[in-house]
């Protein structure tokens, strides 16, 4: 699985902390326009994938473990099959070089990464 995020695309329901989010004190954005993931191996427990890979974030890779759930599959309209997924884990700010402090809160941030496949034909 490779997923490409636009790191301009942060949202967080406020237009002020999604400008300084965007800044060089945190996501740089205008030096590392897109962050990614690529999977480098994936295990079923039960019900859940536990979908390992690298994570480049802020000009930085580091190897991050996210646990996955498939949403829901069908056929689509065009005669197609769909899979709908949401993985979530966390990472520590440090580790991709973003340093500013705003407490302990802050230290440790939620990633959760929303995917819709396409099977191919």
């Amino acid at each position: 699985m490779n997923v490409t995020i636009n790191t301009n695309s942060v949202d967080t329901n406020h237009a002020e902390r999604d400008k300084h989010l965007r800044s060089a004190e945190f996501l740089n954005v205008a030096k590392f326009p897109q962050a990614t993931f690529t999977s480098t191996s994936v295990k079923k427990e039960g019900d859940e994938l536990d979908i390992t890979g690298n994570l480049t974030l802020n000009g930085v890779t580091k190897p991050v473990t996210l646990e996955a759930k498939l949403m829901g599959q069908g056929d689509d309209p065009w005669g197609g099959k769909r899979a709908g997924f949401e993985a979530e884990g966390k990472i520590k700010l440090k580790d991709f070089n973003i340093t500013t402090d705003l407490g302990p809160a802050s230290q440790e941030v939620e990633l959760i990464i929303s995917v819709e496949g396409v099977q191919q034909k």
